[in-house]
């Protein structure tokens, strides 16, 4: 939920109330404020239903729309609106926003319009707004687009713009990090930050809108955009893979030290679930103890690229162990392992939110691998999965073997995804 005010250098925004009515009636009155509007929509009934509309908002629960007053912060003078309001669609809202024409040109719409929207991303959870505007509303869609939108579609003489981050495997595991990460709108890209896990890559990157080209640049954007989050030493980028993405593309990155992937994130449903059984002889169960845990980071550590240092990969896993018990407590899911005797044969975990699922960390010990272990392991994880949510979501390593054995599981692609990350390598002493 929304913590109001909501406050910038020059407006505050907040709820409206019946003290608002006159006010609301005025800026709503002007010629040019109503060119766009039929003649019945500027009327003084027409606007003090509007108001009670904004003001029973307030005490809907769940509340799904927020109408906000856009006021001075010198003074208090009512000078406009700006709202979200959920659709049907999770993660999803509509924007819109108005203003008295005598504050027109001054900068105050997109700032009253940024502090909603990273509102809505940080920590309503947003991933995608939409703007309707007339398709001769010229000045509403610059304001869109200032602030990010990009044309969606036309419905009549309505033109739609969007503002969304459309990646399946980025979308769920920011749903993992919970409310501690932070989603920012650039022109160009997305910031996606994590300050309680500095460490963890994918938690801390830039998402273009396009491929990144010039070394030089990107890096200066990121390191601008991290500048002042303590414990952040590497650079990751991660964008939708266009066609001709390759390796061979960013060779200047590759020689600068760049590790270049693609990955696959994969949607299962309950429909498309090929169940698999888990081989007699092994018991499935969430990790619980200390040993358990341990296990799993010795597990884990094992099969960490051979540039990270395993003291400071252990100290990652450490974090992400913090994590998921959070995310256990809160009920959204579980580590769990195949055991053998006491011992962790392998290990993935599943945590739920509203209409999504998102695998985990999926491992297997290098003893025990061809066994049939992961795929019993996801397919019982599955079941328990989708009984709470209808779909569920994996991402892989585009060339990893495993892809095969998910297809055959049932998982179709979803979307590709490319990213070049650098960090401080670890070198083995001599």
């Amino acid at each position: 939920m929304l913590t109001l005010p909501l406050v910038t250098p020059r407006l505050q925004l907040r709820d409206f109330c019946a003290s608002d009515q006159a006010a609301y009636r005025q800026l709503r009155l002007g010629s040019a404020f109503g060119q766009h509007y039929a003649a019945h929509e500027l009327s003084p009934d027409f606007s003090d239903a509007l108001l009670q509309q904004f003001i029973a908002q307030q005490q809907a629960t769940p509340r799904r729309a927020w109408q906000l007053a856009i006021t001075l912060a010198d003074g208090g003078t009512l000078i406009g609106s700006v709202g979200l309001r959920y659709t049907s669609l999770a993660g999803e809202a509509q924007f819109g926003i108005e203003l008295n024409e005598a504050y027109w040109g001054q900068g105050y719409a997109r700032e009253a319009g940024t502090a909603l929207l990273h509102a809505g991303f940080n920590p309503l959870g947003l991933h995608r707004v939409e703007a309707d505007t007339h398709a001769a509303n010229l000045p509403a869609q610059r304001l869109a687009t200032g602030l990010g939108f990009v044309p969606s579609r036309q419905d009549g003489d309505r033109h739609i713009l969007a503002l969304a981050l459309d990646l399946p495997g980025v979308l769920s595991e920011r749903k993992l990090l919970g409310a501690q990460a932070r989603l920012n709108r650039h022109a160009g890209y997305w910031q996606l930050s994590t300050a309680a896990q500095p460490d963890f890559y994918f938690g801390n990157l830039l998402l273009p809108d396009l491929a990144p080209l010039q070394r030089d640049v990107w890096e200066a954007r990121f390191d601008t955009a991290f500048a002042g989050h303590a414990g952040v030493q590497h650079r990751t980028l991660l964008w939708a893979m266009e066609d001709e993405d390759c390796a061979a593309r960013y060779q200047p990155w590759l020689d600068a030290g760049y590790q270049y992937q693609e990955t696959i994130a994969l949607l299962l449903t309950r429909d498309s679930l090929q169940p698999s059984p888990l081989p007699t002889g092994y018991t499935l169960r969430p990790l619980a103890s200390d040993d358990d845990w341990q296990q799993w980071a010795t597990l884990l550590a094992a099969s960490r690229d051979p540039g990270h240092n395993e003291a400071s990969y252990r100290r990652f896993l450490g974090g992400l162990q913090q994590r998921y018990l959070q995310l256990e407590h809160s009920g959204h899911g579980h580590v769990w392992g195949v055991f053998a005797g006491g011992q962790l044969q392998a290990s993935a975990g599943l945590f739920t939110w509203q209409a999504l699922g998102r695998f985990q960390m999926v491992a297997t010990a290098p003893g025990a691998r061809r066994l049939g272990l992961a795929s019993g392991l996801i397919s019982a994880l599955a079941e328990w999965g989708l009984a709470r949510v209808p779909r569920l979501v994996i991402v892989a390593d585009a060339h990893y073997h495993a892809i095969d054995l998910y297809r055959k599981l049932g998982f179709v692609n979803a979307s590709r995804e490319a990213s070049l990350c650098w960090w401080p390598r670890h070198k083995e002493p001599a």
